[in-house]
């Protein structure tokens, strides 16, 4: 074999190990490919087998999903969605899908258009928590809870949505049959506050009706049996003082035509002061006069004050009332051994009659007055008599308009404070210590005034000023029927 042979044969050996040196990389490259595709393969079908997981979940939710991706198409829609949300085939879109079945929101109750959805908000990068929304299926609203999120990919650009409807029509109803029960319950709580408080203004209406019918009763009995004596005396005075005016002129015209009468008759004369006699007889006959006038006066004071025979509404002097009043209560206003005389300044004006049940109105008058003669108490005790100030009830009336009177009753004694002048009148609150008022006095007054006369009873009280209380009564009660 010649060199040129030889050259040619080393020439192709080597071509010969080149390409097998080549066709081995191509072989590994190759092998590492098929690794590669089996590897991708396998991934392959471990995310399927995942996303197959993902469906099953999302199908059993009881809660509806959506998925729409960045166009708003509907990716994916659950079994509780279809059923909850009325998807229909031909839904491809979001919207097509909202504009068809109007939805409202819970809050503004208004509906809700595309933009304001809460996946198109999602959308837009909006976190969506707990946003209650209603729509109405079968004519039924169903109610729903929505949470709605942006999905994003690894550089965070926006990709679509995902919401999660949670139907709460259950705890709706729950919730509105709760707020009908409570409604139910406070309607039931406030007519039993109202019979409660019905039935305490008619137990203190009886206990006080009760009460001044034995009062009633007891003052008409006692002047009626007081009347009979006082004017049987009243009725045989008159007659007395003639004959007594008689005899003692007959004795004058002893004395004129006998000035000298025997000695026994003389000492007589002297022993019982004749002069004397004659002189202090008819003083005191005037004093027995005005005596029993005075008593007749009383007792007719206590038959009007009680006025049992006037139940009806009348018209009637004002005025007779105060002064009735005050002389029952005359005893209380004089000066005691440890207590200083209250004085009583009155200034009455020009009233007409004024039709209202007398009894009534007079019950209200002492009341007032007694609880002012009770406030002045520290006024009149000796430990105040150095002081200027004497304790003092103005009685004033005038007419407030052409056809209602007024009627100010006031007092020097301490102001009442603000908390307890707003309760004043309430049933059972005195501000009297304990086992020294009822707490119906006022109360009655008020009840009497207002209910009874159509009338207005008001307390004013000022630190330093004492406390006045008025009473504006029309004059005729068929002016306001």
């Amino acid at each position: 074999m010649n060199q040129l042979a030889q050259e040619e044969v080393a020439q192709l050996r080597s071509q010969v190990a080149a390409l097998e040196e080549l066709l081995a990389v191509y072989e590994r490259e190759t092998l590492e490919k098929s690794h590669r595709l089996e590897q991708t393969l396998q991934e392959l079908k471990h995310s399927d087998a995942a996303l197959q997981v993902l469906k099953s979940i999302l199908t059993s939710m009881g809660d509806s999903v959506v998925v729409v991706d960045e166009t708003g198409k509907l990716v994916l829609i659950n079994k509780a969605a279809v059923e909850l949300l009325g998807f229909q085939s031909q839904h491809t879109h979001f919207q097509d899908w909202v504009t068809a079945q109007t939805f409202y929101a819970a809050a503004s109750e208004a509906q809700l258009t595309g933009a304001d959805f809460p996946i198109a908000r999602a959308m837009q990068g909006e976190v969506i928590d707990h946003l209650e929304i209603y729509h109405c299926l079968h004519d039924e609203p169903v109610w729903f809870d929505v949470t709605a999120r942006s999905l994003q990919n690894d550089q965070g650009i926006a990709q679509g949505a995902v919401a999660v409807f949670h139907n709460i029509t259950a705890s709706k109803h729950a919730e509105a049959a709760l707020r009908s029960s409570e409604a139910h319950a406070r309607e039931q709580a406030d007519k039993l506050a109202a019979a409660f408080s019905e039935l305490q203004q008619t137990q203190a209406q009886l206990i006080q009706t009760e009460k001044m019918s034995s009062l009633g009763q007891l003052v008409a009995g006692i002047a009626h049996e007081i009347n009979n004596p006082v004017n049987f005396i009243y009725g045989n005075l008159c007659p007395a003082q003639d004959y007594i005016n008689d005899v003692l002129h007959v004795l004058s015209l002893y004395q004129q035509y006998y000035p000298q009468p025997v000695s026994v008759i003389q000492a007589e004369i002297e022993a019982i002061d004749l002069v004397f006699i004659q002189e202090d007889l008819p003083k005191l006959l005037r004093s027995l006069q005005m005596g029993a006038e005075r008593i007749r006066q009383i007792v007719l004071s206590l038959r009007n004050f009680s006025r049992l025979d006037e139940a009806a509404m009348k018209p009637v002097n004002i005025h007779d009332g105060l002064e009735n009043t005050l002389l029952i209560l005359q005893n209380q206003l004089k000066p005691k051994p440890d207590r200083r005389e209250v004085q009583v300044v009155k200034d009455y004006g020009h009233l007409p009659p004024v039709e209202c049940f007398a009894g009534q109105l007079n019950q209200v008058f002492m009341n007032i007055v007694s609880n002012a003669i009770d406030a002045l108490d520290n006024l009149r005790q000796h430990r105040f008599q150095d002081t200027d100030t004497d304790p003092t009830i103005w009685i004033q009336t005038t007419m407030e308009a052409s056809d209602r009177v007024q009627i100010r009753i006031r007092n020097n004694g301490p102001s009442i404070d603000p908390v307890a002048l707003f309760r004043l009148f309430d049933p059972f609150f005195t501000t009297k210590p304990v086992g020294h008022g009822t707490g119906l006095g006022l109360y009655i007054s008020y009840q009497i005034i207002t209910e009874k006369h159509n009338g207005m009873l008001d307390c004013w009280s000022e630190p330093g000023q004492g406390v006045e209380f008025r009473i504006s009564i029309p004059i005729t009660q068929a002016l306001c029927t």
